[in-house]
């Protein structure tokens, strides 16, 4: 063999080292690509249950609050409706009522600020998600289950009814 033949040989077998070389580099690579693209998605996964974890603690705790909330505005709405039983008093008795009024009008207020609305009941037709029958009254001037008087009255918040009103409703009188 002559020394031409030799380092042909020579550079052949280089250049195929180098391709079994880069062959192997690129599996490697490929390899190492799958393996973090796996453990990638497994982050991932892992990432959105703790954020659905973490979402779900947050409803949890917001219901607590509210709930708590809801049992302190229910105590307040006791309060106020004792304002204005007492307002009403006064004004019977011919007293003086614009303190009062004024209490009164920033208990509404806070109310508001808090999303409780009365249940608007006289005059109405009488619905059971809303209202609570203590007494049926003979009467043919309304139409049967028509709301003729309030007895206590009712609050909803956030949409949802936090107390009954309390009413009573016609019923027409049957003559035999």
């Amino acid at each position: 063999m002559t020394e031409n033949e030799n380092n042909d040989k020579s550079s052949k077998q280089e250049a195929n080292y180098k391709e079994e070389s880069e062959e192997s580099e690129l599996t490697e690579h490929k390899q190492k690509i799958d393996e973090l693209s796996t453990l990638l998605e497994k982050e991932k996964q892992k990432s959105l249950r703790l954020l659905a974890d973490y979402q779900n603690l947050e409803k949890q705790i917001i219901d607590r609050i509210n709930s708590r909330g809801d049992k302190i505005i229910l105590d307040f709405l006791t309060v106020y409706e004792d304002f204005i039983r007492t307002k009403d008093a006064y004004e019977k008795e011919g007293g003086n009522v614009d303190n009062l009024n004024g209490i009164i009008k920033n208990m509404e207020s806070i109310l508001g600020n808090y999303d409780v609305k009365p249940i608007e009941s006289e005059g109405k037709k009488f619905d059971p998600k809303l209202h609570e029958v203590v007494q049926e009254i003979e009467d043919n001037d309304h139409e049967e289950g028509t709301i003729v008087k309030e007895i206590a009255k009712g609050y909803i918040i956030r949409g949802e009814v936090m107390k009954y009103s309390k009413v009573c409703v016609s019923k027409k009188i049957i003559k035999e």
